[in-house]
């Protein structure tokens, strides 16, 4: 980008590569190349600088060299530049850098001069125009090859060629005004000139069917403005060329179309045109249509280039294409993110360096025509799963030219579809757990009934109160039981109210303390005086406290002491944390992480399902269930969303 803003009066091409260089290089001729050393290794560009011409070459590098080693540097490289110079320096030495290269074109083009081109030769003789007898001498032919050539070596910058067209013909002829019109979807529209008034220049337009445009297209020939029309197609010429401004109008044809017109006025001595001038003036502006042309599908190609490569970029998928040396030539950022691969050092190397079987595949797609759809594959060493479509790449006689293949990172995709399959196993145990619950409850009441009624018409006492007692606490488990399975399961309904926090702490210990069992025992500390609130259903919430007691129960021996505490946190969310203690082997991570989650062990499913039920309604109050072991003890730590409290006292805002 330092680059670009600082030499906005040129043109400037990025390339990434060295590949993209040296397929440019080949094809087109270059004025400067900028090479930046801090992403290129001087190492991987001795090969292309010594293979350069002189002093076409400036070295962007990461400090000042020395100049020794700036000596040391092959003939191509004409000056080096440090990164923090760029600004200041950059634009002086690519002005040096071009007049150089501008003069040597010219001395070797004078020295060309001493025998005339072959193909200057041959307009010669098919013109009959001798440049050394025409007025001006030898020194007149020397400007102008100088000039031509610079116009065949303008590159790709259309502004540059119109500049040395229109030198040329200054030097064959010294005219007062020029401007040369190109074709567009509307018409014609002046693209350059010299000596009009701006505003014309800018707002003249010839539609497809004037007049001129028409002569020229169906003629061919150099037209000159009209001096007596005699017809309305000659008066309607001579108006359009008055607006140009100009004497005579030569066609730029290409392929036998007309894509723009040359206009000239008179030369300022106001003498007559000969012949030869207009006949060379002619000859040049077929060759100026065919560098337009060249240009204009260079640009079109280089713009489609640009917008493939800007879709390979961005698109999510990986793209990685061989040609048929079996070299990588295209390797996009997605497919360097999913093979964790630099993109930079894949392209020009071998396909054999891509991870199994990706080569494999794109030699066969390439080889044999085989294409793979929606193919899945394992990517060794590491394992990653990824989706492949591979397709052939032919040229214009259906020969193979190369290979290629689109790819997608499946992980995620397996891990969605496993969560998908798990959450759908798991509501379809919710819901047949409610469903047993429900239809084991409506028995279980019947036999209560029964068994109270036993209670009053049996008359052996002994076998009514064994059986009473029995089948009571049968019952009972079984009932509590199916209270935690419709408890667990997602068909509970929460009734939601504010609830004073000192209220369900004391309301939850005096539940535990009826029903703990006498081996244990439990001891509740007690919670600031303030009142606090939160949103709860009270009912569900002293259930998950009771059941994580009935966990500790389980599995601890008899004597040993639960306590329960509570404390407010006035923080940013504020809240009150539940905390029960016991002593007891310490929890591991894993017994942590396992006793979070419902194991459904047949054998012990009342106990086992503790610490799961209260996990679930806590989280159902947006809250946390944590575990703490420390010193020989274990602590279940409940945290809940404090919403107001009764005492204006302290305040509990943001900040506070």
């Amino acid at each position: 980008p330092d680059v670009k803003e600082t030499l906005k009066k040129y043109t400037v091409y990025p390339l990434k590569t060295v590949e993209e260089l040296e397929d440019l290089y080949s094809n087109t001729p270059l004025n400067l190349l900028i090479i930046d050393t801090v992403s290129h290794r001087l190492s991987s560009l001795e090969e292309l600088l010594n293979r350069l011409d002189d002093d076409m070459v400036v070295l962007i590098t990461p400090e000042k060299l020395d100049k020794f080693t700036i000596d040391n540097f092959p003939p191509s490289v004409y000056e080096c530049i440090d990164v923090e110079s760029i600004k200041d320096e950059l634009p002086v030495i690519v002005e040096r850098a071009l007049e150089r290269q501008r003069f040597k074109n010219e001395l070797r083009l004078l020295k060309q001069t001493r025998e005339v081109p072959k193909f200057l030769q041959a307009a010669s003789t098919s013109l009959k125009w001798d440049l050394e007898q025409y007025p001006g001498g030898r020194y007149l032919q020397k400007k102008v090859l100088v000039n031509f050539a610079k116009m065949l070596t303008a590159s790709f910058d259309m502004r540059k060629l119109f500049n040395h067209f229109m030198d040329s013909v200054a030097e064959i002829v010294r005219v007062s005004k020029m401007s040369i019109m190109l074709r567009d979807k509307e018409g014609f529209h002046i693209k350059t000139h010299w000596g009009l008034d701006p505003y014309i220049a800018d707002n003249l337009r010839l539609k497809k069917d004037s007049a001129l445009i028409a002569w020229l297209s169906k003629t061919g020939r150099i037209m000159h403005k009209p001096v007596n029309p005699a017809d309305t197609a000659s008066i309607n010429i001579k108006a359009e060329m008055e607006l140009l401004q100009c004497t005579y109008s030569f066609p730029m044809i290409h392929k036998g179309k007309l894509i723009g017109i040359f206009n000239i006025d008179n030369k300022i001595t106001e003498e007559p045109f000969y012949k030869e001038e207009l006949e060379i003036i002619y000859l040049l502006c077929n060759y100026l249509a065919a560098a337009v042309k060249d240009i204009d599908l260079y640009h079109q190609i280089w713009y489609q280039k640009e917008f493939a490569k800007n879709i390979i970029s961005s698109i999510n998928s990986g793209m990685i294409a061989i040609d048929r040396d079996e070299k990588i030539t295209v390797f996009n950022q997605q497919a360097s993110e999913i093979l964790d691969l630099d993109s930079s050092e894949m392209f020009g190397n071998d396909l054999r360096i891509l991870p199994s079987p990706l080569g494999d595949i794109l030699y066969e797609t390439m080889m044999t025509g085989t294409a793979y759809k929606r193919y899945e594959v394992e990517i060794r060493p590491k394992g990653v799963s990824i989706g492949i479509n591979s397709y052939r790449l032919l040229d214009e006689q259906q020969n193979p030219t190369g290979a290629g293949i689109v790819f997608s990172d499946l992980s995620d995709s397996k891990k969605l579809e496993e969560h998908r399959r798990r959450t759908e196993k798991l509501q379809a145990v919710n819901d047949l757990m409610a469903k047993i619950a429900h239809e084991v409850r409506n028995p279980l009441t019947a036999i209560q009934t029964y068994i109270q009624l036993m209670h009053e018409k049996c008359s052996d006492d002994e076998m009514r109160s064994f059986f009473i007692s029995s089948v009571s606490q049968s019952i009972y488990t079984l009932d509590n039981l199916i209270d935690k399975l419709v408890t667990f399961s997602d068909t509970l309904d929460y009734n939601f109210n504010r609830e004073d926090v000192n209220l369900i702490i004391d309301e939850a210990a005096d539940h535990v303390s009826k029903n703990i069992p006498e081996t244990h025992k439990f001891s509740r500390l007690g919670i600031d005086s303030e009142s606090f609130f939160i949103n709860a259903d009270k009912k569900l919430l002293i259930k998950a406290i009771y059941y994580l007691i009935l966990h500790i129960v389980d599995r601890t021996p008899q004597g040993t002491l639960i306590t329960m505490s509570a404390k407010t946190i006035i923080k940013d969310p504020p809240c009150v944390e539940i905390s029960i203690k016991y002593d007891g082997d310490e929890f591991t991570d894993e017994e942590k992480q396992s006793l979070l989650k419902p194991l459904l062990d047949i054998d012990n499913l009342g106990t086992e399902l503790n610490v799961p039920i209260s996990h679930k309604i806590i989280e159902k109050h947006n809250g946390s269930l944590d575990i703490k072991s420390d010193g020989g003890s274990n602590t279940f730590i409940i945290k809940l969303p404090l919403i107001d409290r009764r005492s204006p006292a302290i305040s509990i805002d943001k900040g506070h």
